[in-house]
């Protein structure tokens, strides 16, 4: 799903670009602010798992590489804004370091995988855990869903924009189905891998699933900062009196 240099034209890299600004600035915001130093580390650990897991990937014929995305996957754990900044240092790495994904399509790529993987992943999840009450049925089930739907309009996403580009020479007739059609099996692969990280960490550490997370709620409430430390407590307090126990349990 990374879009290389020169397919898409330089209007839609600049379009692009400043979209994902619009998402990312907000969020550095309020991960400075409201993000305690216990989501540091499981972000890090998050990233590189992430990362790692995107760099099997396989190309795709009339559009660009298919391989799993996991903005789903960190946003269970700290939010929509949480995993666009994780999947913008991924992606920002795999750009500059190993020429996974291009430069001038950075705020296109970023757009597709952050935005859309973390946010429409979280939501949906979020919604269905609400209305799926039983045990953690909820989290297993939106976790699953969030991310196969995620993975998939994000794939419809980068089909429309190489399809809208002058400089490449299919249109969207090819890219689409080409794009979506091979993500629509990924994301079995994608729901799979996200249900058995969160299933193991319910086992083991299942208050890390409920650490502050960053979202449009957070971002548009007054009492943000209040309410970070109201939802950060319960975690901490288990932490005291579980002090041996680490991020790996």
């Amino acid at each position: 799903m990374h879009i290389p240099d020169g397919y898409l034209d330089p209007t839609l890299c600049l379009v692009f670009a400043i979209i994902s600004l619009a998402f990312i600035i907000p969020g550095l915001i309020q991960a400075k602010k409201y993000l305690g130093t216990r989501a540091i580390p499981l972000f890090a650990v998050l990233t590189a798992g992430v990362f790692a897991f995107q760099m099997l990937n396989f190309p795709i014929v009339g559009g660009t590489s298919g391989h799993l995305v996991g903005a789903t996957l960190i946003s269970v754990f700290l939010g929509p804004f949480g995993a666009l900044i994780s999947m913008s240092i991924i992606l920002l790495i795999q750009a500059f370091v190993f020429a996974d994904g291009g430069v001038t399509a950075l705020g296109a790529n970023i757009f597709n995988m952050g935005v859309i993987g973390g946010f429409v992943g979280y939501y949906v999840y979020l919604g269905i855990r609400k209305l799926v009450r039983k045990g953690n049925w909820g989290i297993r089930i939106g976790a699953a869903v969030g991310s196969y739907l995620a993975i998939v309009l994000a794939a419809l996403a980068c089909g429309l924009e190489i399809g809208w580009s002058y400089t490449f020479p299919y249109g969207v007739q090819y890219t689409v189905p080409a794009m979506v059609g091979w993500h629509l099996i990924i994301g079995v692969g994608e729901a799979i891998i996200t249900v058995v990280v969160i299933e193991y960490v319910l086992r083991v550490r299942p208050d890390l699933l409920e650490l502050p997370k960053i979202g449009f709620k957070k971002l548009l409430s007054w009492r943000a900062e209040e309410e970070m430390k109201e939802a950060s407590a319960p975690a901490e307090k288990k932490e005291r009196k579980n002090p041996k126990k680490g991020l790996g349990g």
